[in-house]
């Protein structure tokens, strides 16, 4: 992994003519870094602009280009349906098909597609005695459990002082911002 001491020091040395080190040590000092931040994110900002309105022409025009195939596609699948009616079909209990040098027409027969009211499912279920059906989730009720929990370094104690098995608290550094 490259260290970022170059970057900083590149970026140090287009400001300032010291070799030393370069640093903030005034009000002025800093209200011109906030300056050349908002410059930066300002000269972002409009590149993305361009960036992003030249992403959406490429986009409408790949969406043209999609239409215009789909419209293909659906014309010779249309026709071939036609095609596919009239002619001699091997037919399987899910399938029929014609094989072709170039492919395979194919119109499958698919299974029923099942809707179910879990609430009335379990109720019937329950009611037939047959409870090796219904599953039981368990998970833990973190809400509460925050509350009656305290949080020393990486560890959860409850309140007699043992340590909460399942539990880490990761310590995240504090986040540094300029506003502009």
């Amino acid at each position: 992994m490259e260290s970022i001491a170059p970057i900083i020091s590149d970026i140090a040395d287009e400001y300032t003519e010291e070799s030393e080190g370069w640093k903030i040590n005034d009000a002025v000092a800093a209200d011109w870094a906030l300056d050349k931040i908002k410059c930066a994110r300002e000269d972002f900002a409009k590149k993305e602009t361009v960036v992003r309105e030249k992403a959406r022409q490429m986009e409408e025009w790949l969406q043209k280009e999609r239409n215009k195939s789909d419209r293909t596609v659906g014309f010779f699948l249309f026709k071939l349906e036609e095609f596919f009616e009239k002619m001699p079909k091997r037919t399987t209990k899910t399938q029929e098909i014609i094989e072709l040098p170039s492919g395979t027409l194919r119109r499958k027969f698919p299974t029923p597609e099942i809707c179910r009211d879990d609430e009335k499912l379990i109720a019937w279920l329950k009611d037939h005695k047959m409870l090796e059906f219904i599953k039981t989730k368990e998970t833990p009720d973190w809400g509460s459990l925050r509350k009656a929990v305290t949080i020393k370094g990486e560890l959860a104690v409850d309140e007699n002082g043992e340590i909460v098995d399942g539990v880490r608290a990761i310590e995240r550094p504090p986040v540094f911002e300029a506003e502009t």
